[in-house]
């Protein structure tokens, strides 16, 4: 019974609900409802003061009636006459329990203006029963100041006086005074020792220590509490703290312990946090459902889309929002752009190397161009072209003999310039040898091989836009060339254009083909396109020549299907075709080491690069692969600074062309965290080397981004959506940072135009800026 007298009711606020009280205190609602579990144990309370109230009343008659000079009839129901100053009625302790447990039904069912008179009666009768309670009525109907004036007459007549210290701190906070704040929670620590054998002693101490910003403290009692009274008020406030601390999972164990229905918004945040989409997800549409928090709840579940890859559906709930909240909108969540940390911790960067990256759909079609084989001129076409010419000169056709003649010239002039540059791209010079294909094609733009082979040179370079391109150019000018037609498929895939037309038409030729090792090749290419790699395993059972696009191709289909032994042994044999290159050796790596822990991982590569005796010239003038594999085992291996010392070096002693070179600095300083000297570099390849294809745009930006030059890496992003419209990678990233300068409008036209469900950004996220959240909040209280 005793225990049972001690729970008295406290409200518990949030410090920036003190600050605005239209932020609904999770805290302060508990108590609201709590009060029908705690109705029951007030009337037992007031019950029992009562019976002793009506005791001192009839001593104090007697007293009066033994002094009086005249003998007078006691009158008993002067009580009646101070509650109802009209009639007068005798009350005993059941009729001021019923009043009591009426005023508290009335509160409980929302009639707080009746209920308020009541206690104000009861008042009037015994002060000291009721002041608590009524100063506990007062603030729960935000009457602070009335509250504030209640509990300190409470605290001066020795009545419950930690507890409502406590609940005068709760007062000042929703006065914004904050001396008068720090006085009452200082006062209630004073009286703190004298509720040490109450059960209630760990909640008190436990809100003492919360509003003192003393966490761990308040933590450490909630975990040991010597009560179970007030359970949700206990473990919203576990939730809070824990959540703090980032001990989320705890925080949601605790919130679930007691869960109502106006938990779901805070608890769809913690599984936000923790990266459990679908729960988060299911929590804020009943949040919403029940127009908890709407604007916040909605604008949260776009976030939340927007993290989970639901880029359409984020974009239309965005849109939403912003259209209904027009200037709110902006003030909850403020978004901060980051870039992922797996790009530069080697332990994450590894693991999603190994994970996710190797195995991507990017760098398997990387990898089939690293491979792909030139092709060379038609000799036979140009021969044709010279005997039709010696034809029409001789029957004195001399007009048309000229222009036979001027034909066969241009296109041995092609044809031998194709040699030349087929040449430097097996050397490693793919810029040259680039820059030589387009000079050709300007003087032949209809020869499908030349298109074909520029092609693969823009592919190798990383620009897969141009690569798309040309691929198209040479598949539509030789309808037999169908590795120029599969490439034009994978490119489309690559930069998110619509390519099923192209892919039918190509299905369609293939098999009107007599089958053999070239139709075999293509209709496998088309597999891997499809993700068809239990129909492309027929592949792994040729008996062909061994060439690297084949066991390149060996290698990806035996990966995807778990056939280790059988990429071990491909990628053996690719090594030995090409031991001094740097993909083939790395490829080995991923075949051989994939069962290896991190540390052991790191070490094994560390050691194999070691014993290596790399050329380099694929690092400084070749292909993007190979810049972008070498960079990422260095990362893995903590040798990036010693890659940047290469590089450097190289770049201060060659006279060739730098753009390589230059791009493989650049990206080891955005890895190893050199993110200054990255921009400059980036801006240097785009500004002056005139490297301005969308990825290298979109690199820029990143490296923008990372050093803190959002404005820059918006103008690199605009530039590089132009480029490419359809490289997601860029629009996402432009999206996220339009948020952060408040601009939804622009962010939405983003989004919109990415069409890929479940798309993932490789180098950009984004937070919720709590240090902005901060400053907003100090801003507010210094106004």
């Amino acid at each position: 019974m005793a225990d049972k007298q001690e729970q008295e009711e406290i409200i518990i606020i949030q410090d920036s609900d003190a600050i605005e009280d239209s932020h609904d205190s999770a805290q302060t609602k508990e108590h609201n409802e709590e009060d029908e579990a705690a109705k029951q144990k007030k009337i037992i309370l007031f019950g029992g003061v009562a019976i002793i109230v009506v005791l001192l009343i009839v001593v104090s008659l007697l007293l009066y009636l033994k002094t009086s000079k005249h003998e007078a009839k006691v009158d008993i129901n002067f009580l009646d006459k101070k509650l109802e100053q009209k009639s007068i009625k005798k009350i005993e302790p059941s009729k001021l329990e019923s009043m009591i447990a009426k005023a508290n039904y009335l509160y409980a069912t929302g009639s707080k203006e009746k209920a308020l008179n009541i206690y104000e009666k009861i008042a009037q009768y015994s002060q000291a029963i009721s002041l608590y309670n009524l100063g506990v009525a007062q603030l729960k109907d935000k009457q602070y100041e009335t509250a504030l004036h209640t509990f300190q007459q409470a605290i001066q007549n020795d009545e419950k006086r930690c507890v409502s210290a406590i609940n005068a701190a709760v007062c000042s906070l929703h006065l914004q005074d904050q001396k008068s704040f720090q006085y009452y929670i200082d006062l209630a620590y004073a009286y703190l020792p004298y509720e040490v054998d109450s059960p209630l002693y760990s909640y008190y101490y436990t809100l003492i220590s919360y509003y003192n910003k003393d966490y761990l403290e308040a933590l450490n009692s909630l975990k040991n509490s010597t009560t179970k009274a007030y359970p949700k008020i206990q473990n919203h406030l576990s939730a809070k703290i824990d959540a703090m601390y980032e001990n989320n999972y705890d925080a949601i164990d605790a919130m679930e312990k007691t869960f109502e229905e106006e938990d779901d918004y805070s608890l769809a945040l913690l599984y936000a946090r923790v990266g459990d989409f679908t729960l988060a997800t299911n929590h804020l549409e009943d949040a919403i459902a029940k127009n908890n928090h709407p604007m916040r709840s909605q604008l949260a579940l776009a976030l939340i889309n927007l993290k989970a890859g639901h880029i359409q559906v984020a974009a239309s709930q965005l849109r939403d929002v912003t259209n209904k909240f027009p200037q709110e909108v902006y003030k909850y969540y403020p978004i901060k752009v980051k870039l992922k940390d797996s790009l530069f911790e080697p332990q994450k960067a590894q693991k999603h190397y190994r994970k996710d990256l190797r195995k991507s759909k990017t760098l398997n079609y990387q990898k089939l161009f690293y491979f792909s084989p030139y092709k060379v001129f038609n000799a036979n076409h140009t021969i044709s072209y010279i005997r039709k010419g010696n034809a029409n000169i001789y029957i004195d056709n001399v007009k048309s003999a000229q222009q036979y003649l001027k034909k066969s010239f241009s296109s041995s002039q092609v044809n031998l310039g194709i040699a030349k540059a087929i040449k430097l791209a097996l050397s490693f010079k793919i810029r040259a040898a680039n820059e030589m294909l387009q000079k050709l094609v300007k003087i032949q733009p209809k020869h499908s091989i030349l298109q074909y082979d520029l092609a693969l040179t823009y592919a190798q370079m990383g620009n897969i836009q141009k690569a798309n391109e040309h691929f198209l150019r040479s598949y539509y000018l030789d309808a037999k060339n169908y590795l120029s037609g599969v490439y034009a498929v994978m490119t489309s895939q690559l930069i998110n254009k619509r390519y099923s037309k192209l892919k039918s038409i190509l299905k369609d030729s293939l098999s009107l083909e007599d089958e053999g090792e070239e139709i075999k090749l293509y209709k496998t290419l088309i597999d891997i396109t499809e993700n068809n790699f239990v129909s492309a395993i027929e592949w792994l059972d040729n008996d062909y020549k061994q060439r690297p696009l084949y066991l390149a191709m060996d290698i990806i289909i035996a990966t995807k299907l778990g056939k280790t032994e059988k990429a071990k042994t491909s990628s053996g044999k690719l090594l030995a075709m090409q031991k001094d290159d740097i993909v083939p050796n790395i490829i080995y790596i991923d075949t051989h080491f994939q069962d290896y822990n991190t540390n052991k991982y790191a070490r094994k590569v560390l050691e194999y690069f070691k014993k290596s005796n790399f050329h380099f010239q694929d690092l400084y003038f070749g292909p993007y692969l190979t810049r972008f594999l070498y960079t990422q085992m260095n990362l893995i291996t903590g040798r990036l600074y010693f890659l940047r010392q290469q590089l450097r070096d190289i770049l201060d002693t060659t006279d060739q062309n730098t753009q390589e070179i230059e791009s493989a600095l650049a990206l080891a300083s955005l890895y190893d965290k050199a993110f200054e000297e990255s921009y400059t570099l980036y801006n240097h390849l785009i500004d002056e080397l005139k490297v301005r294809d969308a990825y290298t745009l979109y690199l820029g930006a990143v490296a923008s981004t990372a050093a803190k030059h959002h404005e820059n890496a918006i103008a690199l992003l605009e530039l590089a959506k132009m480029k490419n419209p359809s490289l997601y990678e860029s629009r996402y990233a432009l999206a996220l940072l339009y948020m952060e300068i408040q601009n939804n409008p622009g962010a939405i036209i983003q989004l919109a135009r990415i069409e890929k469900d479940g798309f993932k950004s490789d180098y950009f996220e984004f937070l919720i800026d709590t240090q902005k959240l901060l400053f907003q909040k100090q801003h507010n209280k210094d106004n």
